[in-house]
């Protein structure tokens, strides 16, 4: 079984201190180069604050680029950064299939790799990321809690990335003996092109009136989906009613969870995984190989490859939860509690 890592500040801090003073020294001239897939959603600003902490605080230099969900514009964002001599890379897959030779070519030039959150089946990488079946896993197992009957929606992310994969293998787990019995059956089953909320709110609004309103839950992998399809159910008078998942832990996610309008988001803490990220990027350029670098175990791809990798552990937030994520800092009372006015959770009392 894959070791997980679950990191806090503690867990980051361990890992800062690894690092020798001569590396600390040497690192003065050393760039990190971060490839972004897109910003549309709020936790990617929250992940780069995190890498930006680490390597600010350890002399490096931060340089970013947006490819704005476009995989070709991705591939030219990494030759750019590779011309400014980084010393390291992190990237965030658009297209795990595309960006492939990107990886390749970094490899050939000697400089070393993060897949960052989205798996890529190459080798010679570093994948950092959460334990993304146990996200799917965690996800489905309390939804079933809530609603372990009736007529289910799967709400998926975008069917190009291999980590949707990981997801939906995990909520499976949970799912299928209870499909194979007869006890949940599932009506439909929709992956959302770049996790875009708005294509999920007319997917949502197209399984509505396909099914006559007839549903008991609604399985979104995402906080961005989640909202898409909260609107959905809004407008049909449903919300509230339906189960409804999500992950990321994004704000506006908890506050339906405060308000009775969702059951669970899956809290993957972007900030300990940027963190993770900046300091793994240091180990690299230093010279360390991925295996060698600190909470690194052995790890293997969708399709088989073997890698090293960095796991952290996520967190389901339900009702019952919500006060871990106000007492870590990840969200204020008023933001999670805005506009609970009855049958408040224990966190919002």
């Amino acid at each position: 079984m894959i070791k997980r890592l679950r990191l806090a500040g503690i867990g980051c801090a361990a890992m800062l201190a690894t690092l020798a003073l001569g590396d600390i020294a040497a690192a003065q001239e050393k760039t990190v180069g971060v490839s972004w897939r897109h910003f549309q959603e709020e936790r990617w600003k929250i992940d780069e604050a995190g890498i930006k902490s680490v390597l600010e605080a350890e002399g490096f230099t931060y340089v970013g680029a947006d490819a704005q969900a476009d995989p070709q514009k991705q591939l030219a964002d990494i030759e750019g950064l590779m011309a400014r001599g980084v010393d390291a890379l992190i990237i965030l897959a658009q297209d795990s299939a595309a960006i492939v030779p990107a990886f390749q070519q970094a490899e050939a030039e000697g400089i070393p790799t993060i897949a960052y959150d989205v798996p890529v089946d190459f080798a010679g990488t570093l994948f950092i990321s959460f334990d993304n079946v146990a996200v799917g896993r965690l996800m489905a197992d309390a939804m079933v809690k809530a609603q372990p009957t009736g007529d289910w929606v799967l709400i998926e992310g975008d069917p190009m990335m291999s980590i949707v994969d990981l997801f939906r293998s995990g909520q499976m787990q949970v799912l299928q003996p209870l499909v194979d019995k007869g006890d949940i059956t599932i009506v439909a089953q929709q992956g959302i092109e770049n996790w875009k909320p708005d294509v999920a709110q007319t997917t949502m609004d197209q399984i509505l009136t396909r099914v006559d309103n007839k549903v008991d839950a609604v399985l979104a992998m995402n906080d961005g989906t989640s909202g898409g399809v909260a609107a959905a159910l809004a407008a049909q008078g449903l919300l509230g009613d339906v189960a409804l998942s999500g992950r990321d832990g994004d704000i506006a996610a908890l506050n339906r969870i405060a308000k009775g309008q969702a059951t669970v988001t899956v809290w993957k803490n972007a900030m300990d995984l940027g963190r993770a990220a900046g300091a793994a990027a240091i180990e690299l350029a230093n010279g360390a190989a991925p295996a060698d670098v600190t909470g690194a175990v052995p790890y293997e791809t969708p399709s088989g490859l073997q890698q090293s990798a960095i796991l952290l552990e996520p967190i389901a937030i339900t009702r019952d939860t919500l006060d871990l994520v106000i007492d870590s800092g990840w969200a204020s009372k008023e933001q999670v509690c805005q506009g609970v006015t009855e049958n408040a959770p224990a966190a919002c009392q």
